[in-house]
């Protein structure tokens, strides 16, 4: 099913967001949500994305080019109760080192950020690990 709706955008370029389509889609206060740009298409989306209560941190982890190392660091985020709701991992040198990006939910995560952090570089062949806080 769709739904249309036209709205304006003011003058600090927010838009409202009619009931009908809140309650569709079920968006509360509080509630994150992804906007995606299409710029060929001049098109937005939004898209519910995690709960109120969430707390959410993006994590940038760079490590050895080599096979199992990001299973090593996503074997220690899910131990420790991290909830991944977004990830993307590329090559920048093939064979030397890689990238892995991950938004995640660490409001059940069982141990400090610190913590987190020194766990994913003892873990294995993490060099560095970065983050940052959406809350």
């Amino acid at each position: 099913m769709r739904m249309t709706e036209i709205v304006r955008v003011d003058s600090r370029g927010r838009i409202t967001m009619p009931s009908s389509i809140r309650e569709a889609v079920r968006l509360s206060e509080g509630m994150y949500v992804m906007l995606i740009a299409d710029l060929d298409k001049k098109e937005l989306r939004i898209a519910p994305f995690a709960d109120p209560e969430a707390k959410l941190v993006e994590l940038s982890i760079t490590f050895s080019d080599s096979p199992g190392a990001l299973a090593n660091a996503a074997n220690i985020l899910a131990k420790q109760g991290v909830d991944l709701l977004s990830s993307e991992s590329r090559t920048l040198r093939r064979g030397k080192s890689a990238e892995w990006v991950v938004i995640a939910d660490v409001s059940r995560c069982k141990c400090k950020l610190e913590e987190l952090e020194q766990q994913i570089l003892e873990g294995g062949s993490a060099e560095e690990v970065n983050f940052k806080s959406y809350t």
